[in-house]
């Protein structure tokens, strides 16, 4: 290791050893490095002048009483008022600056003031503080913290960024998983920032879930800190999705595509261990383009899913290896609620080999926008064999062994070794399939069900259309045009015709509403495990509903018939509405309704806001009559039911 790495190390240690209330001196710590001593101590000196000048760092005198940690020494409100700004609090501070909250006093705007501060203050730290200032200045998207100002004060350079009130998105998954939806379409707005940033020449080089922030109204969240990493006052789970939006902060890493230097040596890992791509890891810089940048979007998927960072050793050289060597476990390992869709969403940022990844983060922008409206995505599962073949091509060492110890053996024994390690590659897979096979013929008297109650009035008996009959195993699976692919539901036009809304055609919503999410599932799990034959109909004990019958539902959809909410959403092109009858779209594509919770729904807010509310546009619109109150509290009751999706309705 360099001096200035050891150097750093040594810093860091002698700041670790101080909060714990050690007072290690430089020659303590030099003991294995003698020679860096006086540099050591001149470097502690600067440190602990910055923290004076900055107020930040531990009380000199522990008897003293505690002081607010929050509080802004008056000395540097005086340097800063000058500037245009009133320090109100310290938000956060740590290795490489220092945040505070501020208003900006002639345009009356609460600010986010990064000063530089921190162990690793040096040419090149300062390069990285002005170089983040440069590149967020270059980008304007609602997904970046915005830049608004830099400056210098004392010699210590500063920059005023947007204030943004809602933590980060490390201090929300500290908390859990985020449900998947919320997860893709937050990464969803992640991703296609990141793809801005790209066709400027930025690449980000440390995303992570500690680098994104969650922007809310100022109405809908008080007291929350900001940039920097504070945790959040309010509870952000009680707040609706379209009133989070997650931003991209810190760009102290950045590059500039095209440029003549990054100011990182090859062969320097720089970055966050856990989020880093294998080639971040490897410290090829020279390497280091927007692929890793997608690599790192889905580590940040990968933990909004399941909880945790896809790699995540006991020391950093273990986590770094782990980057390198290891696969991932698959999210739906972690955590089973993780869709299929998603979990090839995320593997695919996560390969190895960056030709492998999604080619543009707008891409896998893409996929996630494809994942949210239940539509097939591009990202392949990957096999277990081909699992194994890049594990083999990973550690070419333990392959050369295993070839030298077949050439010692005889060619019986040889034969035995390579059945064996093919059984084993065979044996690793048999456990998902059989589960796979097992879950299909569990549920394939519900998914007969299913299709007889959607498809059979259009595909069954004597109205049979063309040659499909939807009870008729054979037809599903009709060589010359199969609508089921057995083992892939992604790419089977029975699913993918319920995905795109052509089946039940448009003009039958009114009597064939849409298949629900739960009937879909059902209808995925058949098909994925071989879409065996359904079991014979015994009309003594028919199959219950997978979605009961629901009274309420069927108030509620009287209502949006009967009423003017009809005439502006019966199409998706009627007055740029939305067919307010397909519950998948109300529930899953536009997030309209919560499930039981009518005041974080979109849909109860608009149809409660008074006319002439200027904050959410009230429907019906002001020319029409509004819902009755008994109206609205049978939708109210309705989504604190769970939504039931619209039952049938007689032609």
């Amino acid at each position: 290791m360099s001096a200035s790495g050891v150097l750093n190390d040594l810093l860091i240690r002698w700041q670790d050893q101080r909060k714990g209330g050690g007072a290690p001196s430089p020659a303590e710590l030099c003991a294995d490095h003698p020679a860096l001593a006086s540099e050591l101590a001149r470097r502690i000196a600067a440190f602990e002048s910055m923290e004076r000048m900055l107020g930040v760092g531990p009380d000199p005198t522990p008897d003293a009483p505690a002081a607010d940690p929050r509080a802004v020494p008056a000395h540097l409100a005086d340097r800063l008022r000058p500037l245009g700004y009133e320090v109100v609090e310290l938000i956060d501070h740590g290795g490489m600056g220092v945040v505070y909250k501020a208003n900006q006093i002639d345009l009356r705007r609460t600010v986010a003031l990064k000063m530089i501060a921190g162990l690793r203050v040096g040419p090149k730290q300062l390069m990285r503080f002005r170089l983040e200032a440069e590149a967020v200045a270059r980008l304007q998207h609602p997904n970046v913290v915005q830049i608004y100002d830099v400056g210098e004060v004392d010699g210590h350079w500063y920059f005023s960024m947007e204030y943004v009130a809602g933590g980060t998105l490390a201090h929300r998954l500290a908390n859990g998983p985020l449900p998947p939806a919320t997860a893709a379409a937050w990464l969803e707005l992640l991703a296609r920032a990141v793809h801005y940033a790209h066709t400027r020449g930025i690449v980000h080089r440390d995303l992570k879930p500690a680098n994104v922030l969650l922007g809310v109204e100022s109405h809908q969240v008080e007291g929350h800190k900001a940039e920097g990493g504070g945790a959040p006052a309010t509870d952000l789970t009680t707040l609706r999705l379209e009133d989070v939006r997650p931003k991209i902060t810190d760009f102290g890493l950045a590059k500039r595509l095209g440029a003549d230097t990054d100011h990182t040596a090859t062969g320097e890992v720089i970055g966050t261990p856990a989020y880093m791509a294998p080639e971040q890891a490897l410290g090829r810089t020279a390497e280091l383009g927007p692929a890793c940048d997608v690599y790192a979007l889905g580590a940040v998927l990968y933990e909004a899913l399941t909880g945790r960072a896809p790699f995540r050793g006991n020391t950093v050289l273990e986590t770094l290896r782990q980057v390198i060597s290891d696969d991932p476990a698959e999210p739906r390992r972690v955590n089973p609620a993780v869709p299929r869709d998603l979990e090839a969403v995320c593997l695919k940022c996560l390969e190895k080999n960056p030709a492998r990844r999604y080619a543009t983060a707008e891409a896998l922008a893409d996929d996630l926008r494809r994942a949210q409206q239940g539509r097939p995505v591009t990202a392949r599962p990957v096999s277990v064999l081909n699992r194994a073949g890049r594990w083999v091509r990973r550690h070419p060492a333990w392959t050369a062994a295993a070839a030298l110890v077949a050439l010692a053996c005889t060619v019986t024994g040889a034969l035995v070794v390579r059945e064996r390690m093919r059984g084993a590659a065979v044996e690793a897979g048999r456990a998902d399939v059989a589960h796979a096979t097992a879950r299909a013929v569990e549920v394939a008297p519900q998914a007969r069900e299913i299709l007889h109650r959607h498809c059979f009035a259009c595909h069954g008996g004597d109205r049979t259309e063309g040659d499909l009959v939807i009870l008729d195993r054979a037809s599903l699976l009709h060589p010359k045009r199969p609508v089921v692919l057995l083992g892939d539901p992604d790419h089977s036009e029975l699913i993918t015709r319920i995905h795109d809304g052509t089946m039940p055609p448009e003009e039958d919503d009114d009597w064939l509403p849409r298949v629900s999410e739960p009937e879909l599932a059902i209808l995925k799990d058949w098909i994925l495990g071989g879409a065996p034959e359904f079991p014979p109909d015994d009309p003594k004990r028919p199959t219950p509903p997978v979605v009961p019958r629901s009274e309420l539902a069927d108030q509620v959809r009287a209502i949006f018939e009967g009423t003017h909410c009809k005439d502006c959403h019966k199409k998706e092109d009627a007055k740029k509405g939305f067919p307010l009858l397909n519950h998948t779209m109300l529930l899953t594509t536009r997030r309209l309704v919560i499930p039981g919770a009518p005041e974080r729904s979109r849909l109860y807010e608009v149809l409660v806001a008074p006319v002439d509310d200027t904050r959410v546009k009230p429907m019906p619109p002001k020319e029409y009559d509004r819902l009755s109150a008994d109206q609205i509290a049978t939708i109210r009751r309705w989504i604190e039911a769970g939504a039931p999706p619209f039952p049938h309705k007689k032609k």
